[in-house]
């Protein structure tokens, strides 16, 4: 398939530009969960397989960041919970 051609749902399939994927980032650092909702909403819509993509990666971000935070949280309570006088 030549590179100018269409995709098969007669979108070029360029995907996102640079404002927008600066947007999903600081989205998913300060409140992933949001952008959690987000990511799968717009991925339901969307047609152009590319966009589609992104946003899954998007989606698979902002709830890896948020079991992170999870995660940091029990360690921290583990941590703290364990050290007490002896």
């Amino acid at each position: 398939m030549d590179s100018e051609t269409p995709s098969p749902s007669g979108q070029a399939g360029t995907g996102y530009e640079g404002a927008a994927v600066a947007g999903a980032v600081l989205a998913t650092l300060f409140f992933p969960f949001i952008a959690l909702i987000a990511a799968l909403l717009l991925q339901g819509n969307e047609q152009d397989p590319r966009k589609k993509s992104q946003l899954r990666t998007w989606a698979w971000a902002s709830g890896g960041w948020m079991v992170f935070g999870v995660v940091l949280v029990l360690l921290a309570v583990g941590s703290f919970s364990g050290s007490g006088p002896g």
